[in-house]
């Protein structure tokens, strides 16, 4: 192998109009490839994702149709031969979408968690999964993850041992980063929103948000357990006068009551705005302008949210199970997520103690800086280069 790394990538997920979060770690990972100094990197893929890496070379070679059917059909049989006419010294594959026989180059696959292997998706999504992903691991020269929790639960789930799993933590973007390292000198007895230099402009979102507000990003997921937070929105509602209302921003229709199971009175219906997708320059701002993040998820690979609210110095409550407490460290506080009245004295610890709010606003920035790609890219390399 030759001292730069000639990296091919399977980006064929990449092309999504709204990539949830494995998609866009993967995205974030291939950036901070392409500015290192020792890397080279190639893509193949449909040329809609051309957009994305417009200083990189892309191979859409047999990539006629823009569809999962078609590409998980392409990945598993153009691909590998393309990837060999590429010359390339290994093949990355990221959200387990490797290829199922061994390659003549190596190949890592990158699986976020097994959180389909286990019944936490759609059927379908958990059929495909339960079908590709053990061959895929085991035709893998190596395995790479983000958390420890994820280790476990693969060499639990899949065909592989723990010596060839390495863990490679997700990192935050710049402008978060940028965010958590702002100057915040007497951020611990200022409020909040002052020392984040005032409530940033949403104008740009074109709705009425709520002056004062609890935000959950992430989808409608069962796993992510929004029946519980909405719950526990309500109860809160109803027993206090916080006016705070619950503000959810995800990649999901709007119409989430005919979606989840919850049976909410109006005054707690009313009292919730569900966004959607939303792009990144304006979900930085929500966060910033959030009194509280909350994330009661029952299953995480790694869950980026929390670190990213962290970052643009929002208070977390999330869950203390799976990765949570391994990603959060000393900086959130932790509550029980299949306890509707955990969750709830959580939020209300959090809007209502402004000195735990103040110390974990201080203690995620400080968490979140620890979390970049440039690191992540780094440690990728490392498992590469030693194949």
């Amino acid at each position: 192998m030759s001292e730069t790394l000639r990296v091919g990538v399977n980006a064929r997920t990449f092309a999504v109009e709204e990539p949830g979060g494995a998609v866009q770690a993967a995205i974030q990972l291939v950036r901070a490839l392409e500015h290192r100094e020792d890397t080279e990197v190639v893509l193949f893929g449909h040329p809609r994702v051309q957009h994305r890496f417009p200083e990189l070379p892309l191979d859409t070679t047999g990539y006629i149709v823009n569809s999962q059917l078609y590409g998980a059909a392409w990945e598993r049989t153009v691909l590998p031969r393309r990837a060999s006419l590429a010359n390339v010294d290994v093949l990355l594959a990221p959200n387990g979408n490797g290829p199922a026989h061994e390659t003549p180059y190596p190949t890592v696959v990158w699986v976020h968690d097994v959180n389909a292997i286990q019944g936490h998706s759609a059927p379908a999504h958990r059929l495909y999964r339960r079908a590709t992903l053990p061959r895929a691991v085991k035709a893998a020269d190596a395995v790479t993850t983000i958390s420890t929790f994820s280790k476990d639960e693969i060499t639990t789930h899949l065909p592989v041992g723990p010596d060839d799993v390495h863990v490679v933590q997700n990192g935050l973007a710049s402008p978060y980063l940028d965010a958590a390292g702002r100057d915040t000198t007497d951020a611990s007895t200022q409020p909040r929103k002052a020392a984040d230099g005032g409530r940033p402009p949403l104008d740009a979102l074109d709705i009425d948000l709520p002056s004062e507000y609890v935000l959950f990003v992430g989808s409608l997921n069962p796993r992510k357990n929004v029946t519980r937070l909405l719950e526990a929105f309500a109860s809160l509602r109803r027993d206090t006068d916080l006016p705070h209302e619950l503000v959810l921003a995800g990649p999901a229709p709007k119409r989430i009551f005919q979606q989840l199971d919850v049976d909410l009175d109006e005054d707690a219906t009313t009292a919730v705005t569900t966004l959607g997708f939303v792009p990144d320059r304006l979900l930085r701002s929500l966060y910033a302008d959030a009194d509280a993040f909350a994330f009661p998820s029952l299953y995480e690979g790694f869950g980026l949210p929390p670190l990213e609210a962290m970052a643009m110095g929002t208070p977390v409550v999330t869950s203390n199970q799976s990765s949570m407490p391994e990603v959060c460290g000393d900086a959130a506080r932790f509550v029980d997520p299949h306890a509707v009245e955990s969750i709830r004295a959580g939020i209300e610890d959090v809007l209502t103690d402004d000195a735990l709010s103040a110390e974990l606003v201080a203690r995620g920035r400080d968490r979140a800086q620890g979390f970049t790609w440039d690191r992540a890219a780094e440690q990728f390399a490392t498992v590469a280069a030693d194949l």
